[in-house]
């Protein structure tokens, strides 16, 4: 009974990938830690790489090509992925 509470809870909270897909990237891609993050890095980098206002970023990281990945979500706005047991968001 207490593990399928466990699972019930880690469904809920997202930590179970339900329906992760393995692909593997076509081009060298920066995933960050937060979809606002990511898109903000796009804009930034629309502006020769500046941020038009004072920006702490928390750190992105850059997957080569080749790369076989877990993604959860993909549409127009973005896409999510799952390495090494952490979410990691991109800007499309």
């Amino acid at each position: 009974m207490r593990l399928c509470a466990y699972a019930a809870a880690a469904v809920v909270f997202g930590t179970l990938p339900a329906t992760a897909e393995m692909q593997t990237l076509s081009k060298d891609t920066r995933f960050c830690p937060t979809w606002a993050e990511a898109h903000e890095r796009t804009l930034a980098s629309l502006n020769n790489g500046r941020p038009p206002y004072p920006v702490r970023w928390k750190g992105c990281i850059v997957l080569k090509e080749g790369t076989s990945i877990d993604v959860l979500k993909h549409d127009d706005e973005m896409t999510e992925i799952v390495v090494g047991g952490n979410h990691w968001f991109a800007d499309e």
